[in-house]
């Protein structure tokens, strides 16, 4: 019989294991299960715990269940800061989540704090040099996009990927996020030949890392459609778009705001077809975080 611990143990890795596969129906449940057996057991301020509620908020943030990825960020900080301490690498772990997380509700603004606090934790714990610095440069660089302030976030985005490129090698998958990040900058100003280019390798470097089939995948791909449409490359648009709401309905999240807005360009592609394809929503481009 396990123990409690160890039954935890092996549910939270089948739930890290269900995720980086893109079940993330299986990798819910997982973290679910886990996370029952760890608050009939373990104490409430337990680490193991506040990382199972950080996991799932992760999961929930991509399924679209975005209160409850909040309420459980917001236990897992509380638990990090008291046991931790604020200046722990962790606290700044979990304040990047916070950023995302009001970054893909379509409340960027929200984040910044969140966001500007982890990369002020993590550098100073970390060093300015180190990947978990960079990938806190590279959530905050999505927030200063999202709010108007493109050439800060393209400053932030190049300092973080010269780090991924040097410390992890230039087909790592913070890399491919990255340069998609970059992508929807050039897109956002109509550099639309440079903005394919880096959203091609992003997709490419994603799908190494990831599979062909991982929801993940969707922004990046929805925002190439995007930049296909702009360049009357009809045709891959709409297999790009097509894709990327199959990959969804997939999942179950047909009803996701971003099949939703998948569904828009696709009704637009097809309503200006034949006329000036720049009768578009120009100023949409999904969100890499």
């Amino acid at each position: 019989m396990w123990s409690p611990s160890r039954r935890v143990s092996r549910l939270s890795r089948l739930g890290a294991l269900r995720r980086r596969a893109g079940d993330l129906t299986g990798a819910e449940y997982a973290y679910r299960r886990a996370l029952v057996v760890a608050e009939r057991h373990l104490p409430g301020d337990d680490l193991r715990a506040a990382r199972l509620r950080k996991d799932l908020g992760v999961v929930l943030k991509y399924t679209g269940a975005f209160d409850e990825a909040a309420a459980l960020y917001t236990q897992v900080h509380t638990v990090f800061v008291a046991r931790l301490g604020p200046a722990h690498p962790d606290v700044g772990m979990v304040l990047h989540n916070i950023g995302g997380l009001s970054h893909a509700r379509g409340r960027p603004a929200d984040g910044e704090t969140a966001a500007r606090a982890a990369v002020s934790i993590r550098s100073a714990a970390l060093g300015d040099d180190h990947p978990a610095t960079a990938a806190d440069r590279s959530a905050l660089a999505a927030i200063l996009d999202a709010t108007g302030r493109h050439d800060d976030a393209e400053q932030l985005l190049k300092r973080a990927l010269e780090v991924f490129e040097r410390r992890l090698g230039s087909q790592h998958h913070e890399v491919g996020v990255t340069l998609g990040s970059l992508g929807v900058i050039d897109a956002r100003r109509g550099d639309f030949e440079s903005a394919e280019c880096r959203l091609r390798r992003a997709l490419a470097i994603k799908e190494r890392w990831l599979g062909r089939n991982h929801p993940e995948l969707v922004p990046t791909l929805g925002t190439l459609g995007y930049t296909c449409q702009r360049t009357s490359k009809r045709g891959d648009a709409r297999a790009l778009y097509q894709r990327a709401v199959a990959l969804l309905e997939r999942q179950g999240l047909g009803k996701h705001p971003q099949a939703t807005a998948l569904r828009v360009d696709l009704a637009l592609l097809d309503a200006t077809s034949g006329r000036d394809a720049t009768a578009t929503r120009c100023g949409r481009s999904p969100s890499f975080r």
